[in-house]
């Protein structure tokens, strides 16, 4: 037998073992379903039981990383839980080694982001720049994938230089990736997918049954489950989980976030224990979905939101960070027993406090990204490391070189961030000068079916990624690459003006974005800052005035915002200008009649 199939069949059925137990041959079909029924039973949530016996990692060879990646997460909120007790974990662990404000970049979108994470490079290198992408045979739009991914990721430079690694739930990572370890792939969420693809889902293969029962058992919740989350009865929370809605029902998306984080945790915590990798990467989604659903009603109680809405969700934030609190200390206790480096970061922050924006719904298609804060969460832990109270800076570009280098494999020279100095890492480091020649092979896979694209949309536009008015089919083209949607053209944009400062490139962009969908409005919009900074006025407000005709949010606001910039600018006419055509267009706009009357008021003589 070759090796590869003997280790393909020895990790599926070690964590066989821990979901069916180990006597359960198939003697008989009464002895098969009561083993079954076993597993269906009543169990201890996995945040609350762990395994005291289990097998350490010895001391020789490379020293293992275990990366954590919590999405959105922030250092405002975990400050604050910490203070109160409720996230003890994570306050022994931020008070321990190297904390820093991890630097993101705009646009702050997950597949992107995580990406850049994971590869060390930006969007216009790996290509990831959107929650969707498009089908080149057919033209359709289906969710991202790691076919539009270009660019190696570490687990590839690792598998390469002979570390064994081991990966669940990462961002545009379906179909699952043959590595020198195991693969779960981001189709595997709960959350976008209510039934996991069967192919390709993980590697090695057969591995994705074990995935879909780690699925079907921890994501199955009752209305006692969410007790802790939420000031409802529980006739309430049962109607709505019964109701087949999904998560436009803000209990379903409670329950949603809640059965993922204990199906990525308990899939990552076993496969790690039978596997013990050289590099262990898990991510977390749940910890940016939760707050997108909920940082509105959290405390301290903002004056937008009403009374009875505040009582039955403020409990959900502290409980859900609590759950996720108690599998952290897991991962804590691991990193102590097998002398392991533990990284837990975010790709950006949130806003918990008083910068949350009332006006703005966290949500909604055209504002969940104004809830995002620039700087995210970085803490590290090891043996032998020095605490600090002092917070350092970094970039998201450095978390892979650093990753790499506590690996022992030189970073390379591609990669614009750099190994993060106060981390422990081999004196010696291995170069990998052929970075994007590691081939990036995938297991067989189908595509989503129109069923699961259709129910993955429905979730993006819940959460406020997704408007509902994208274009759902473009043309086929003859290549074998996913194509780039207008979205995706037009985060491209985004990236280049505000991160990159390069306008020419961010107005070409925004050009091919509105090539695709003329009355796509944010492209409109992002267009006409670019022509703003350029000090074309007149095509700036010409854009600006079709932005608002094909949906741009709050045009009355946008135009006093607008005036009062060209105000400071020292451009009295280009806002005299704006604000009369503003009232030409929202003739009964008292915000902008009163800026209009403000602005052409005399100046009083002294």
């Amino acid at each position: 037998m070759r090796k590869g199939a003997r280790f393909r069949f020895g990790v599926a059925a070690a964590l066989a073992s821990v979901l069916w137990p180990a006597s359960c041959a198939r003697r008989s079909t009464r002895r098969d379903s009561r083993e079954r029924a076993a597993v269906t039973a009543p169990a201890m949530a996995v945040e609350e039981a762990d395994n005291p016996r289990r097998t350490r990692r010895g001391a020789a060879g490379t020293r293992p990383v275990i990366w954590i990646g919590l999405d959105g997460l922030d250092w405002e909120l975990m400050d604050s839980l910490g203070e109160r007790g409720q996230v003890p974990n994570w306050k022994r662990l931020a008070g321990s080694g190297f904390g820093a404000r991890l630097e993101s970049f705009r646009p702050m979108l997950s597949p992107i982001v995580w990406t850049t994470l994971a590869t060390g490079v930006g969007p216009e290198i790996h290509g990831v720049l959107d929650f969707q992408e498009v089908d080149p045979k057919t033209g359709a739009k289906v969710p991202i994938s790691g076919a539009s991914r270009q660019a190696p990721a570490i687990w590839n430079i690792a598998s390469r230089a002979g570390r064994k690694v081991g990966v669940v739930g990462w961002w545009a990572t379906h179909p699952a990736e043959e590595v020198n370890g195991f693969l779960v792939s981001d189709y595997a969420s709960p959350i976008l997918f209510q039934n996991a693809p069967g192919a390709g889902v993980a590697f090695p293969p057969d591995l994705s049954q074990v995935v879909r029962e780690v699925i079907r058992r921890d994501g199955s919740l009752e209305a006692s489950d969410l007790a802790p989350f939420l000031d409802l009865p529980q006739a309430e929370i049962d109607a709505a989980l019964g109701s087949g809605q999904g998560m436009e029902n803000p209990v379903v998306a409670i329950a949603r976030v809640i059965s993922a984080t204990r199906a990525y945790h308990r899939l990552a915590r076993e496969l790690y224990d039978r596997n013990l990798p050289d590099l262990l990467m898990v991510y977390f989604e749940g910890t940016d979905e939760i707050a997108h659903l909920l940082a509105p009603y959290s405390e301290p109680k903002l004056d937008c939101v009403p009374e009875s809405d505040y009582a039955r969700y403020h409990r959900a934030i502290p409980a859900y960070y609590a759950m996720v609190d108690r599998m952290l200390g897991q991962w804590m206790r691991r990193a102590e027993e097998d002398d392991a480096i533990l990284i837990v970061n975010s790709d950006h922050g949130f806003k918990w406090g008083a910068d949350r924006p009332c006006e703005r719904p966290s949500s909604g298609a055209a504002t969940a990204a104004y809830w995002h804060r620039q700087q995210g969460v970085l803490v590290a832990s090891a043996r032998g490391m020095s605490s600090s109270a002092r917070r350092s800076q970094a970039s998201v570009f450095d978390l892979a070189p650093t990753v790499l280098a506590l690996l022992g494999i030189r970073p390379p020279p591609g990669m614009p961030g750099h190994p993060i100095a106060d981390l422990p890492r081999p004196s010696k480091l291995e170069s990998r000068e052929s970075w994007f020649s590691c081939d990036v092979r995938r297991v067989a896979t189908e595509l989503p079916s129109a069923a699961q694209t259709a129910e993955f949309t429905r979730k993006l536009i819940a959460l406020g990624y997704l408007s509902g008015g994208e274009k759902r089919r473009l043309a086929s083209t003859a290549g074998i690459r996913p194509r780039w949607t207008e979205g995706a053209w037009n985060n491209l944009g985004i990236y280049y003006r505000d991160t990159r400062k390069d306008p020419a490139a961010a107005r070409a962009a925004f050009r091919k974005s509105l090539e695709i969908r003329p009355d796509y409005a944010s492209p409109l919009f992002n267009l006409a800052v670019v022509e703003r900074s350029d000090g074309r006025w007149d095509e700036a407000l010409d854009l600006l005035f079709r932005s608002f005709a094909a949906g741009h949010p709050a045009p009355e606001r946008t135009i006093v915002q607008w005036a009062q910039f060209a105000s400071g600018e020292g451009r009295p006419a280009a806002a005299t200008s704006l604000l009369e055509r503003g009232i030409a267009a929202y003739p009964r706009s008292e915000e902008v009649g009163h800026e209009l009357a403000r602005l052409n008021r005399p100046r009083s003589r002294k």
